[in-house]
């Protein structure tokens, strides 16, 4: 028998069959295959690039091998979208297929996850490794003729004749083959050495895929990549070198197979491993975008107890930095690492923290609140550290101007952690932070986090409150005021960016949050559906709304507590009390960030914000899994004008709708899109075209701080 497909001169045999819900795809059939393979020729209804993501590490070697891939597929190189499945079919000629296909990779490259998988794989189809022909039925050309060239068969060939054949549900994509996060697949493998059937199976196999990939297929237009499409991959590599990025995301590969546990041993969950292993391979710089609940300050501290050297921790608020050091202390204090605490009444740092930095016997850790690391002392202090890692938690509020001299700090490891990195309204911000940490490496959203079981799922309910007379008379005349402000300043979004502008933005807004009927309403929907045992939280605009809607709530013989900033009670009391016994929690703004209450059951907005950040963050509160519960119940206060919708009043119902239509897209209950459904129609407004409003509103960072 001759030894060719395989490692170390031993023939390897794949099993009969596979089924990515009892294996792993790409690691036991993909990577040893293709491990001592030459050729491998593949047809498939959908490739998408992020398959290589799964078997880059044998990929390599392939291509060293000088191996050479044959795909053959649809004229739709990536299934993004199941409702555009039939865009490549509706190209008539050569031309309008490259301007289709080129879409398809502006569409790949446009995805985070998948821009380096599509350059990479745009190299290697430039560089002739990969060859791709597109099949289609030749009656099937109409473009509402969803039919389609849907064939599943790939064959590993090695230099000296053997072949492993296979044929299943699996598409040549990610989804198809991901263990992790992938369908439910299954595949049958036959080794041509394996026996007269299997060898038969082969032999067909073979000489099916030669007959298509020559087009002599009946009813099967075969074409191959037009020449403009050519040109399309080789702009779009041009100064990249595929190489390199073979090799970043085998570096990621193997370190998701190396990272599986925190400092004390405690599993990681598959997203931690993942968004570590992309920071590593990004030269230990970037940014984690993972959902809020879904374990990001443990991925930190798994990555600040694999460095050596020293690391400081930039907390947004003095809570938070509190949480941080004791988990700190709890993780990395039985391997020796000394935790410091700045800020927060802790001043000791003021005299120490030069030695602290610089300590390479003990690599300590500093913790600060944000405002404390960006003094003048603290960083004259820290520019003597080498080998620093900062990692920033909460990191958009370091894209704050009042920041600026944190991202001067000159450090080679920078980690930053956000549930919405993005500053809204302040892409300049954004582009500094983003330049500062490296940008995303990896993104984990809330959707993601629910469908995996980290988080729980939810339903939503929206009610409707109105604006009274007063209040509806001061919106329009703010309206009007900024309308006039905007046409003055000539550009109108040079105009949004005016300080006197933006001051009547945030004026107006203030309106819809402290709408008188809001505290009435809160109390009443409490005071049905609050039952003894359950854990609420209600979020409030100001102290003024909190105090009203707590002293409602107690009248009504519900246990109330208020939660702020400047509250004089104990805070980590009033949370502990909160978890035992259950009970209302009224909070402002400072239950936004970093507070972990995973026993939270319900949660009722009060405080309208067309900030993406503050709403995701106040659903992600309620989301964390504790215990038995599995659902979580949020009700939202939509503010609505008091008669019909005219110029003045536009914007409060776009932003309102927008947030409520973010919130019902996610939730299990239809009904809650039924009634935003119906209130966009009252209002004449599409409510698919709300969604873009959600990446619109104003980074308000001196409220943040509250």
């Amino acid at each position: 028998m001759t030894a060719a497909l395989g490692w170390n001169g031993t023939l390897w045999t794949p099993e009969p069959d596979y089924s990515s819900d009892a294996s792993d795809l790409a690691s036991d059939f993909y990577g040893p295959a293709m491990g001592g393979a030459d050729r491998y020729d593949r047809i498939t209804g959908f490739f998408s690039s992020g398959a290589f993501l799964l078997y880059w590490p044998a990929l390599r070697g392939f291509v060293e091998r000088h191996g050479k891939i044959r795909l053959l597929c649809s004229p739709r190189l990536s299934p993004v979208d199941t409702e555009n499945a039939g865009r490549g079919y509706a190209a008539r000629d050569d031309a309008e297929l490259a301007s289709t296909l080129a879409g398809e990779l502006d569409e790949l490259l446009g995805r985070y996850e998948l821009r380096k998988p599509a350059l990479a794989f745009a190299g290697l189809v430039a560089a002739g490794i990969v060859e791709v022909k597109l099949a289609r039925l030749e009656d099937a050309k109409d473009p509402g003729d969803r039919r389609m060239f849907h064939d599943k068969v790939g064959l590993f060939h090695d230099k000296v004749g053997n072949a492993i054949g296979f044929r299943g549900s699996a598409n040549e994509s990610y989804l198809g083959l991901s263990s992790a996060r992938g369908n439910v697949e299954s595949i049958d493998a036959w080794p041509s050495w394996a026996g007269d059937r299997d060898a038969k199976r082969v032999s067909n196999a073979v000489r099916r895929f030669d007959h298509l990939w020559a087009g002599q297929a009946h009813g099967i237009e075969v074409l191959s990549l037009p020449a403009g499409l050519q040109v399309v991959l080789q702009q779009a590599t041009e100064g990249t070198d595929w190489r390199e990025i073979v090799d970043e995301l085998a570096a990621v590969k193997d370190r998701v197979a190396t990272t599986q546990v925190t400092p004390t041993g405690r599993p990681l969950r598959k997203q931690q491993v993942t968004g570590i292993a992309a920071w590593e391979a990004n030269g230990k710089r970037g940014i984690l975008a993972h959902a809020t609940g879904s374990g990001k300050t443990v991925t930190g501290i798994t990555v600040i107890g694999q460095h050596v050297g020293p690391t400081i921790v930039i907390a947004p608020t003095e809570l938070v930095a509190t949480q941080w050091f004791a988990q700190l202390r709890e993780e990395l204090g039985p391997a020796g690492r000394r935790v410091h605490l700045c800020g927060a009444g802790n001043v000791d740092w003021k005299d120490k923290l030069s030695t602290w930095v610089t300590d390479t016997r003990t690599q300590r850790v500093i913790v600060a609140v944000a405002p404390t690391a960006a003094s003048e002392r603290f960083l004259s202090q820290v520019r003597t550290a080498s080998e620093l890692l900062v990692v920033g938690d909460e990191v958009h509020r370091l894209g704050a101007p009042s920041y600026a001299g944190l991202l001067q700090l000159d450090t080679p490891y920078r980690l930053g952690l956000s549930a919405t990195p993005e500053r809204a309204g302040d892409p300049e911000g954004t582009e500094r932070l983003f330049d500062y940490f490296g940008g995303i490496v990896h993104r984990y959203s809330l959707e993601d986090a629910m469908r995996d079981g980290v988080l729980c799922n939810y339903l939503y309910h929206p009610q409707t409150v109105r604006l009274d007379d007063q209040e509806q008379q001061q919106w329009a005349e703010l309206t009007r005021k900024i309308g006039r402000a905007i046409a003055a300043g000539g550009s109108g979004a040079d105009a949004l960016k005016r300080p006197a502008v933006k001051v009547m933005i945030m004026q107006r807004a203030r309106i819809a949050k402290k709408a008188a009927a809001k505290a009435p309403t809160v109390i009443a929907t409490l005071c049905t559906h609050y039952t003894t045992g359950d854990h609420w939280l209600v979020y409030c605009d100001d102290i003024d709304q909190m105090d009203l809607v707590a002293a409602g709530l107690r009248d009504a013989g519900i246990d109330t507590l208020t939660y702020h900033s400047d509250m004089e009670a104990d805070k980590k009391a009033t949370l502990r009390h909160f978890r035992v016994n259950g009970g209302v929690v009224v909070s402002i703004k400072c239950l936004d960030e970093g507070v972990d209450i995973p026993e939270c059951s319900h949660a009722m907005i009060a405080a309208s914000s067309r900030n993406p950040r503050e709403f995701i963050q106040r659903r992600g509160r309620v989301l964390r899994t504790s215990g038995t519960k599995t659902l979580a119940i949020i009700y939202d206060l939509i503010v609505l004008p008091a008669g019909e919708v005219d110029d003045t009043t536009r914007a409060l119902v776009w932003g309102e709708l927008a947030r409520a239509g973010q919130f019902a897209r996610s939730a299990l209950n239809t009904d809650s899109r039924l009634l935003l459904e119906q209130a966009c129609l009252d209002v004449g407004i599409d409510l698919a075209g709300l969604y873009a409003e959600l990446d619109s509103g104003i980074e308000d960072d001196e409220e943040a701080e509250a």
